[in-house]
């Protein structure tokens, strides 16, 4: 089956607005991409060839590139909007000797490159399907060295459960104790709940079945989590 995000789509306007949505959003946003480094490198100077996964307005790419210095980054997204965003990003930093971008999907890189790391940052709730979702792992898994480690950080839970509505409803708390108007954490709220959500153990389910062992969260915040996995040898 073929990698089906095609759904993805932002205009302009929309994409300009991602980041500060984000950060009004999730908790220690820019933080993450530190968190994330963290669990895949040892040390700054490794060199490792590393995939960026729906790499929208280019944040998480540069804060790869600054922190470091011998990674060759890829990144990839379908919206030709994200793709400008993260170029321009690119070029104000002077990042675009190591990174590379290209606007389509994973399973259209070149099938020679394989990766030692891959993330996955706040793209899964864009695939409503959970075929749709199995083949986005496998295409990812395909473009991964033996025992390479993957990342994803995106919204999950049981939304027909009272902890999830528990959670989701003290994150509203949380945006507003931030100084967001209502209305915006109303309409942050909603558009969250548009989008798919995934139980952990159907995710877990799907990276077995995919090809990655070694699964472990490490971090939850309100309806937000992060896992390691690593792909199988």
């Amino acid at each position: 089956m073929e990698e089906k995000t095609n759904s993805i789509n932002f205009n302009l306007k929309n994409a300009t607005k991602y980041e500060g949505l984000a950060r009004t959003a999730v908790f220690c946003y820019d933080q993450l991409f530190i968190m994330v480094l963290s669990l895949l490198a040892e040390n700054q100077n490794e060199s490792a060839d590393v995939l960026v996964v729906g790499c929208g307005t280019g944040m998480e790419l540069k804060t790869f590139g600054d922190l470091m210095p011998n990674w060759n980054i890829t990144g990839v997204d379908p919206s030709e909007e994200m793709i400008k965003l993260s170029k321009a990003k690119l070029d104000e930093h002077k990042l675009n000797d190591r990174i590379m971008l290209h606007q389509g999907f994973v399973e259209n890189l070149p099938e020679e490159e394989k990766y030692d790391y891959a993330t996955l940052i706040f793209v899964l709730r864009f695939i409503q399907n959970a075929e749709d979702k199995k083949s986005l792992f496998r295409s990812i898994a395909n473009k991964l060295k033996p025992g390479a480690k993957f990342i994803i950080i995106d919204q999950y839970g049981d939304s027909g459960k009272a902890e999830f509505k528990y959670m989701a409803d003290t994150w509203k708390n949380f945006m507003k104790f931030s100084g967001s108007p209502p209305e915006m954490v109303n309409k942050i709220a909603q558009q969250a709940g548009e989008k798919s959500l995934i139980n952990e153990q159907e995710l877990i389910e799907l990276l077995t079945e995919t090809g990655f062992e070694k699964i472990n969260r490490f971090y939850n915040s309100f309806i937000h989590g992060g896992w390691i996995v690593h792909k199988k040898y």
